[in-house]
């Protein structure tokens, strides 16, 4: 380890290179925290891909493997090093490099925050419609490497569709540029895409070139009561049948939003009085500019949620006057996971075809309830997409490591569950350590073998993130 930290100080300068201190824990992991040890070798900030390349030609030869590392808010491990690894952060490759509005195109370095994507774009009138909670810490690299979802997936889709072009460097230490500025370029296998979504298993993302679009012209949002699951469902179905563009249409149970008014000091004062067992949020698009677009647009949803009271779908509504009232009932859905987080929840990301979700809910509830007594189960998601964060909440008077026990024999279970309705073990989170081991009930055993084929192939020496996504062969 000393030789290859002079070897890696002489590439970066030494203070770019961190061999021990709160450092190596702080970029050591990532928000998740499973039952493996953080334990990262050395931390490296390089500020060019030239310095990327040489990071990776240097760990090659000493054999010792790379952790890319960026915002480090993912929820699965994948950005966790968890044997003296040599974790790469790209916190100085943070640049916005290029905007082109004609082409609608925003070329940026992997460290550049999601945020500041968005805020480039904004300045020339155009959108990235990418768009998730940790987008100001969040790294574009990073939410390639996992594919991130967020609240917009109904309406803009998953990131995988923004990617006009990367820069990755492989485990050669070559950097290739795929895609880039060219709308058709139809030469054989689309090699990004094996990259995104791939959590760093493959190569380092450095640069990417992402797509823009037009912003709407505007946005109305309810929130709507409604008395189950199932009626969540029909909501969805008749404002998608109604001619309106949803951009988003979220749920969250009664248990999120008491866990919410109580983080902020308010027991009781919900938006609906009785309180509701059930919340869908919707936000519908304003499809032009102007006062007049925006009333009628506000007209039809009313008149949508006006029939859907009359026949018992939802049982109230609350329609936002103002951007300020907007943002306030988008906040009680954005504002459920931290408000659940002092209650040590055991978190599932999970997604089932949105015609079963209600009967997906109905049997992971039961589940719950006979094999986890005394745990609470609160869901809250994204109901457009099939997108379910499922939530099991410590009691309060079970020790931590007796709940977490309990939960984690439960997953098998839970899974299980998951795949008898055709569904996928993890919707926007990725894989890495939390469920390299249940990747099985998404992924066939010939799936898994190519997936291993392709690591093989693109990272013969095993030198990027091991150990993550993929479980180890039977």
């Amino acid at each position: 380890m000393s030789s290859l930290r002079d070897d890696l100080s002489r590439a970066l300068g030494p203070d770019h290179v961190i061999a021990e201190g709160d450092d190596l824990a702080f970029y050591g992991a990532d928000r998740c925290r499973g039952d493996w040890p953080v334990a990262p070798g050395l931390i490296v900030l390089p500020a060019t891909i030239e310095e990327v390349q040489a990071v990776v030609r240097i760990c090659a030869a000493h054999g010792v493997p790379i952790v890319p590392s960026g915002g480090r808010t993912g929820l699965t491990g994948a950005a966790t090093a968890t044997h003296g690894e040599v974790v790469l952060s790209l916190t100085r490759m943070s640049r916005i490099l290029e905007v082109d509005p004609a082409a609608r195109l925003l070329r940026c370095e992997a460290g550049a925050t999601v945020e500041a994507a968005h805020l480039a774009a904004a300045e020339h009138g155009l959108l990235y419609p990418v768009d998730f909670a940790a987008k100001g810490s969040a790294h574009v690299g990073g939410s390639i490497a996992t594919n991130a979802g967020g609240v917009k997936v109904l309406r803009y889709g998953l990131t995988r569709q923004w990617v006009q072009g990367l820069k990755v460097v492989v485990a050669s230490g070559e950097c290739l540029s795929l895609g880039g500025a060219l709308v058709k370029d139809n030469t054989g296998y689309d090699l990004r895409q094996l990259f995104i979504g791939a959590e760093g298993t493959l190569g380092i993302v450095v640069e990417a070139t992402l797509r823009l679009c037009a912003p709407p012209a505007g946005r109305v949002v309810a929130l709507c009561a409604v008395p189950d699951e199932e009626r969540v469902l029909e909501l969805f179905a008749r404002v998608q049948a109604s001619g309106l563009v949803l951009q988003a249409f979220e749920c969250f149970d009664a248990g999120c939003l008491r866990r919410v008014l109580e983080h902020r000091g308010r027991d009781g004062a919900g938006p609906f009085d009785p309180p509701s067992p059930q919340h869908a949020l919707l936000e519908v698009e304003v499809p032009q500019p102007g006062p007049q677009a925006h009333e009628a647009t506000t007209d039809a949803l009313a008149e949508q949620l006006a029939d859907a009271q009359d026949v018992g779908t939802i049982t109230d509504a609350v329609l936002a006057s103002t951007e300020a009232q907007a943002r306030e009932l988008w906040a009680l859905r954005e504002d459920t996971s931290e408000s659940l987080h002092r209650h040590r929840p055991h978190k599932s990301d999970v997604s089932v075809p949105v015609a079963a979700l209600p009967r997906f809910l109905a049997a992971w509830r039961q589940r719950v309830a006979a094999e986890l007594p005394g745990v609470e189960a609160v869901v809250f998601g994204h109901i457009g997409d099939g997108n379910l964060h499922l939530n099991l909440l410590q009691p309060a008077d079970e020790d931590p490591t007796s709940f977490q026990a309990r939960c984690k024999a439960f997953d098998a279970r839970s899974y299980a569950l998951v795949h008898d309705f055709h569904g996928s073990v993890s919707a926007e989170h990725g894989i890495g350590l939390l469920k390299r081991d249940h990747l099985h009930f998404s992924r066939s055993p010939t799936e898994l073998q190519m997936m291993r084929a392709i690591k093989h192939a693109l990272d013969p020496q095993g030198l990027f993130n091991p150990g993550k996504m993929l479980p180890d062969p039977q």
